[in-house]
C-alpha cells in the first residue's frame, strides 16, 4: 500500500468515527419563506418542512399568529388517512410545536369572509434538527386576487405623502374622474430651473409604512398603478431631463451590509413615457424586466442589478417613490389604484432558496 492510500484510508476513518459521534460540523436548517392563495372562507394545508442540507427531519415551531385567520393542528383522522375534517386545535399562543406529520398544519378563513385589499395574512416560524435553530421565515397568504399591499384611496389618502420640493403632503379627491376613482393629486411647490431649463428639484408621491419592511414575495409579481394630470404642459420637449428619470425608485437602507441600495425603473424602459393623460403602468418585478441600480457615483452609469441584489432589496424596503414631477413647468398630477401583485403562488419556492441564507437575502448565491 502506498503512503498516499494509507493516508487517505486514514482520513475517512477519521471523517467516519467523527460523523457517528456528532462532532462533524451540522448546516443550520433554512425555514423558507412561503406564499399561498387562498379562497375566502377557505382553509388551506401547509407543510413547513424545514430546507436541510444535512436530510436532517425537521420540526417546526410556529413564533407568529396570523391576525385575521386562524392556524390549527391537523385533527388525527386527516393526518393518518386524509379524511375530513383537516382543522383540530386552534393555535392560541406562541411559540407552537406543529404535530402534524411532516410539520403540517391549517390555516383557516373566517366562515364569513370576503377579499380585501391586499395580504390575507401572514405568520412566522422556525424549523430546527438535531443539532442547532434556524431563523424565523415568513408565510404570506393572499386571495384570488394575489394583490399582496395596495392603496385604492376609497377611504381616506392612506397615509401618502410626497417627497422632493413637494413638502405639504397629498390632496385627497373622493369622487371620480375616469378610471381614476377616489385618489391622490399633488403639485410642484417652487421651481428650480438650471442653465438647461430644466426643474432641478422633481417630487415623488412616497409610499405609506404598509409598503416597506420584508416584501420578499413582490418577486416575480408586478407594479401596477395609475396615473393623471389636469393641468400643465407634457409635450415632449417640456419633459424634464429628456425623460431621463425615474419613474419608480425602491430603496432599502440596510442592503449591502447596511451601506444602502437604491433599484429604479427608468422612464424611458416605458413605451410613450407619460403625456399626462390617464394611464396605468404595470412594472415587472424581476432584475431582467429594465430595472437599473444606483452606483452610488455621478460618474458611473446606472447598472443592471443581480438576483441577489434584487431580492434583498424587496426583503428590506425601506421606501418607495413614484414620480409625480415630470415637466419643465407646474403640473398637477394623480396617481390611484397602486398594488403589489404576486406571481402564481409557490409554496415554500416561491422564492429560490438560494437568495434565503438569511430571511434577508443578505446571504445570497444565486
Amino acid at each position: 500500500m502506498t503512503v498516499l492510500s494509507r493516508w487517505t484510508t486514514v482520513t475517512f476513518t477519521i471523517g467516519l468515527v467523527l460523523s457517528r459521534l456528532g462532532t462533524t460540523k451540522s448546516v443550520a436548517p433554512l425555514a423558507l419563506h412561503h406564499l399561498h392563495e387562498v379562497e375566502a372562507g377557505g382553509e388551506l394545508v401547509i407543510p413547513l418542512h424545514g430546507y436541510d442540507l444535512d436530510g436532517d427531519k425537521t420540526v417546526a415551531t410556529i413564533t407568529s399568529l396570523p391576525t385575521s385567520g386562524t392556524l390549527h393542528q391537523l385533527t388525527s383522522i386527516f393526518d393518518k388517512h386524509g379524511y375530513d375534517p383537516k382543522a383540530g386545535t386552534q393555535i392560541t399562543t406562541v411559540p407552537s410545536q406543529v404535530t402534524g406529520t411532516g410539520s403540517r398544519l391549517v390555516y383557516k378563513r373566517p366562515a364569513i369572509d370576503r377579499e380585501q385589499n391586499g395580504e390575507w395574512d401572514r405568520f412566522e416560524y422556525t424549523v430546527s434538527d438535531r443539532t442547532s435553530e434556524s431563523r424565523a421565515g415568513t408565510v404570506t397568504l393572499v386571495g384570488p386576487s394575489r394583490s399582496v399591499v395596495a392603496s385604492d384611496f376609497r377611504f381616506s389618502s392612506d397615509g401618502w405623502t410626497t417627497v422632493g420640493n413637494r413638502n405639504n403632503g397629498v390632496s385627497y379627491e373622493p369622487t371620480s374622474r375616469g378610471i381614476m376613482n377616489h385618489y391622490v393629486y399633488a403639485a410642484d411647490d417652487i421651481l428650480n430651473i438650471d442653465a438647461n431649463k430644466d426643474d432641478v428639484d422633481l417630487w415623488y408621491f412616497n409610499l405609506p409604512s404598509k409598503f416597506s419592511g420584508w416584501h420578499g414575495v413582490f418577486y416575480g409579481g408586478k407594479l401596477n398603478f395609475s396615473l393623471s394630470s389636469f393641468s400643465g404642459d407634457f409635450s415632449p420637449d417640456q419633459i424634464n431631463f429628456g425623460g431621463k428619470m425615474n419613474l419608480v425608485e425602491i430603496h432599502c437602507a440596510k442592503c449591502a451590509y447596511n451601506k444602502g441600495v437604491t433599484i429604479g425603473f427608468p422612464l424611458s424602459n416605458v413605451p410613450g413615457g407619460f403625456s399626462g393623460t390617464t394611464n396605468t403602468f404595470s412594472l415587472d418585478m424581476k432584475e431582467t424586466s429594465g430595472w437599473l441600480k444606483d452606483p452610488e457615483n455621478t460618474l458611473v452609469e446606472w447598472n443592471v442589478p443581480s438576483k441577489c441584489e434584487f431580492i434583498e432589496v424587496l426583503s428590506g424596503i425601506f421606501s418607495i417613490k413614484i414620480l409625480g414631477d415630470f415637466t419643465r413647468w407646474y403640473e398637477s398630477v394623480s396617481i390611484d389604484n397602486v398594488q403589489f401583485l404576486s406571481s402564481e403562488p409557490g409554496g415554500r419556492y416561491h422564492l429560490p432558496p438560494c437568495a434565503q441564507g438569511t430571511p434577508d437575502a443578505r446571504k445570497c448565491t444565486c
